[in-house]
């Protein structure tokens, strides 16, 4: 959902950006070429969680930059825009195959269709937060970039799923190193409880 309201939310922002406005909106839609091609090399070769993190924190941070940029200088804001739309386009085309990655496959085409609707909501909502230039001209960029980077820490809490294997049912998400722990913990307090059950009868 953040990370649809990212896209699509620099996407309708084109027009309010400084300059003509048919290079600015080809110079947003040829900055996702060299964008699915990194996402391509980082799927490739970098773990998902640090691929979609970074990619992620690299729109974010230019996003929140925006805001900094003097006002006669217009060719550097939409510079930093260009770089913004740039990340969220790479973790947009990433976030597909993770999410297919995350789900087992019992549950994978529930759980992918249930994430699409949420993207839907996401560039549904978009509209509004362009809207809110006209209140601050700023005030999107700070909640778009703001979303972007939480969404980015978020990610890294993430099970990994490169070079795993594809979970197949739900009890085998139960892999996942910090559901270990808390199984472990239960497994330690297992035979106390027992004791008390016993000593009770």
């Amino acid at each position: 959902l953040t990370i649809s309201v990212g896209y699509f939310g620099l996407s309708l922002d084109t027009p309010n950006l400084n300059g003509n406005i048919y290079v600015n909106c080809f110079l947003l839609a040829a900055v996702e070429v060299p964008a699915y091609v990194l996402a391509w090399l980082l799927l490739q070769h970098v773990s998902r969680r640090y691929s979609m993190a970074g990619s992620l924190f690299l729109g974010g941070s230019v996003l929140l930059l925006v805001q900094l940029v003097p006002s006669d200088l217009h060719y550097l804001s939409t510079t930093l825009v260009m770089v913004g739309k740039f990340g969220i386009t790479s973790a947009y085309s990433m976030v597909y195959v993770y999410t297919a990655e995350l789900y087992p496959t019992v549950v994978r085409n529930m759980g992918v269709g249930v994430s699409s609707t949420a993207s839907r909501l996401g560039s549904i909502l978009s509209p509004y937060f362009v809207y809110l230039g006209a209140y601050d001209r700023r005030l999107p960029y700070m909640l778009m970039g703001s979303l972007t980077i939480l969404t980015a820490i978020i990610t890294l809490f993430f099970p990994e799923s490169s070079g795993v294997s594809l979970p197949e049912t739900i009890d085998e998400m139960q892999k996942v190193k910090k559901l270990k722990q808390m199984q472990s913990l239960n497994k330690k307090g297992s035979p106390k409880e027992s004791k008390g059950n016993v000593s009770r009868t």
